[in-house]
Order: structure tokens, then sequence, then C-alpha cells
């Protein structure tokens, strides 16, 4: 028997593949590799966007932002300069000086817009402003003893504090609500400590534009339309509103509402009215009751008068917040404490007024926000141009211990 081996016979030949077929395999073969090319390079710039590089340009900052970082750097610089000018030998104002380089200190530390500068840094040198005769090395550190200097060589320093002092105050007017607080406190601060300055030496202190920067006079006169003449037309139920029970019977505290569900303009309005009417009724029972009332009578009254000017000034921005413009209640609660020695009650119920103007520039705008800016000002220069100390910072708790970055 022959055996015999079955072999597969070859698949039959197709021949050449036609020209068109290649070409549109070809064209195929391309259009996928390009596809997974384009894939491969939207992950890669996924990964780019996502993690970023140390080249990529930065955020544009806000006007809040940028406004900080110009008053902190102004505050270290004239914190370093004031530290040069307590250093010059015999200086006697010294001690103030010192004061007002730690208070500056503290202003540069609450104006940390990162909110990661360390507590020693502080402390850390940065380089005085250059004031002709003190700063620099040729001035409080040359050998010797230095002489008093003289007070136009204070000059530039008062200047540029009185600048900073402006500049954050007008900053305020446009900053956010914390920011604005902040920036309208360490102003006020700052023109305190010019006005105490200039008082030390005899210096003339530069004009600003208004006679209280942020009072919207400045606007209205660039306008020619009044500041505040809004009326109750674009509010709801116009001219048909009442004063509440709570704010008829307000108290001279200088806290907003009580049981308000959150802080408002409205709140903080009705506070400040309360505050200063409430201070008008203080003096005029403090001038009944008080014992020393024969001898402080004229000082009194002028304070009466201004707290009510001031209060006057305060019901007629109401209409803003769609208030109605009513007249103060006759009288205000006091306190027993008050009542048993006035004299002594009436320094502390002034105290309560950077609050409230702090509270209102943070929670109020435009025209009303210049005015409490301007009120801040001028409440911080009545109480601390003549005190032993001045606060970096009037009308706010916060120092800078307290802040979680410190």
């Amino acid at each position: 028997m022959t055996s015999s081996t079955v072999v597969d016979a070859p698949l039959e030949n197709p021949g050449p593949e036609p020209e068109p077929a290649r070409r549109f395999r070809r064209l195929g073969a391309g259009a996928r590799r390009l596809v997974l090319f384009l894939a491969l390079g939207a992950v890669v710039l996924s990964f780019g966007l996502v993690a970023g590089t140390g080249d990529a340009p930065e955020r544009t900052r806000s006007f809040s932002e940028i406004a900080l970082t110009e008053a902190r750097n102004s505050a270290r610089s004239l914190s370093a300069e004031a530290d040069v000018l307590a250093a010059a030998g015999k200086n006697p104002g010294a001690a103030e000086f010192l004061a007002q380089a730690e208070g500056l200190r503290d202003q540069a530390a609450l104006l940390t817009s990162t909110g990661r500068e360390p507590a020693a840094a502080r402390n850390s040198f940065e380089e005085p402003l250059d004031v002709s005769g003190t700063a620099g090395k040729d001035g409080a550190r040359s050998a010797g003893a230095p002489e008093v200097p003289d007070a136009k060589d204070l000059e530039p320093y008062v200047q540029a504090l009185a600048a900073s002092a402006q500049a954050n105050l007008q900053s305020a007017w446009r900053a956010d609500a914390g920011t604005a607080r902040l920036l309208a406190a360490t102003g006020a601060a700052q023109q305190v400590w010019a006005a105490r300055t200039a008082g030390l030496y005899g210096l003339d202190l530069p004009e600003t534009d208004s006679p209280h920067p942020g009072d919207p006079a400045a606007e209205s006169e660039a306008t020619g339309e009044p500041a505040t003449d809004k009326g109750l037309s674009n509010c709801p139920d116009a001219g048909t509103g009442e004063m509440t029970a709570d704010t008829a019977a307000g108290t001279p505290s200088g806290s907003a509402a009580a049981g308000s569900a959150a802080p408002s303009a409205a709140a903080a309005l009705k506070a400040a009215v309360d505050a200063e009417f409430g201070a008008a009724y203080a003096y005029e029972v403090a001038l009944a009751q008080d014992p020393s009332a024969a001898t402080r009578s004229e000082q009194w009254q002028t304070r009466m008068a201004a707290h009510e000017s001031n209060g006057t000034d305060a019901v007629a921005y109401l209409p803003d917040l769609c208030l109605p413009a009513v007249a103060p209640v006759a009288a205000y609660r006091l306190d027993a404490g008050f009542l048993r020695n006035p004299a002594d009650a009436l320094p502390a119920l002034e105290q309560q007024f950077p609050a409230v103007y702090a509270d209102l520039v943070a929670l109020s705008e435009g025209d009303l926000r210049g005015w409490a800016i301007g009120r801040l000002a001028a409440v911080s220069e009545e109480l601390y141009l003549q005190a032993e100390m001045v606060p970096a910072a009037p009308g706010l708790d916060a120092v800078p211990e307290d802040l979680p970055w410190n």
C-alpha cells in the first residue's frame, strides 16, 4: 500500500494591490497616527494646565489686594524711619517715635493680605525713608551724641505719614468690606500720628482735598449733584415705612441692632444715629445732674451740640437705605452707673465711636461709606490726639498676636 502526504494547497495569489486602494490605506494609517498624536498632546497639555509652571503669569490682583500691599509696604517703611528718629540722640520725642514705630509695625502685620507673614517679620529691618539729616547711615547712627533734630528734617516723615493716611482713607472708599474697614482704621491712626508729630515740632500738615478724607462732598462738587439726593424713590413702598420699635428705643451702645440675623448697612447706620443722639442726651443729663457741670458746662455743651449735628447728618443718609429720615427719640436709656457719676462715664461713652464708624465703613458703600470714613478719622483724632497712646487700628479689636498667621 502506498502512503501519501496531503499538502495544503497554497492560497491563491490575489495579485498586485490596485493603486487607489493602496493610497487610501496609507491615508487611513496617517489619519490614525494624527489622531493619536493629538490625543497625546491634549493629555500633556491638561497636565500642564493643572500643575502649572513657575513661568506662568500670576492672576490679576484685585483693587483691595493692591491697596493692602501698598499700605503694608508704606507702614513698614514708615516704621523703620520712626525707629531711626527715636534713636536720634536727645530727641525729646523719642518715646512718641518709638510708639509710632511699634504701631506701624502692628499695622503692617494687620495689612498682610497673604496671611502668611510670621510674627518675627514685623521686627525685621526695613529700609527707612530717605529723610535728610535723620535717616540712613549718616543720621542717627553717627558717632557721638547727636543733637536734637531740626523740625525741617522731620518734615519728610510727617508728610509721608500724612500721605499714607490719605491714601489709605481714599482706598477704603473703593475696597471690599473687610479691607475697607482695615484701611480706614489704619489711615485714621496714621493721620493722628502725623498731627501729633506736627504739633510736637511745630510743623504744618499737608492740605487734603477735603476737610475729612472720604467725605462725599468731594464727589458732589466734582459731579455737581448732591451726594445724598436719592430719597426713597427707588425703594419699595417708598415713603410708607416707619421706624421700627427697636430703632425708636435705641441706646448709645454703638453696636448694630440686637437680634438681627446678619449685620447690614441699615443696622450699622441706625447704630450710628443712636450713638450720636444717645451721647448728646447723655451730655444733657450730665449738665443737669453732675455737680461738676458748673465748671465743665461750656465743654459739655460743645460736645452735646457736636453729637446732635453728627446725628442729624447720619439721619440724612437713612433714605439711601430705604428708611425714612425721621426725628430721633426724645430720650435714651442710661444705665445706673452713668447716673451715679456722669462726669467719669462720659469719656467711656466717647470710646464707642471708632467701632461704630468702622462697622459702618465695612457695611456701607458709596457716599455713606465716604461719610463714615470721614467720621472715623474725625473721632479718632478727637480721642487720641492728646492721649497717651494711639491704637494701630481704631475701632478694630484685632491685634497681630491674635491673627492665625502670627
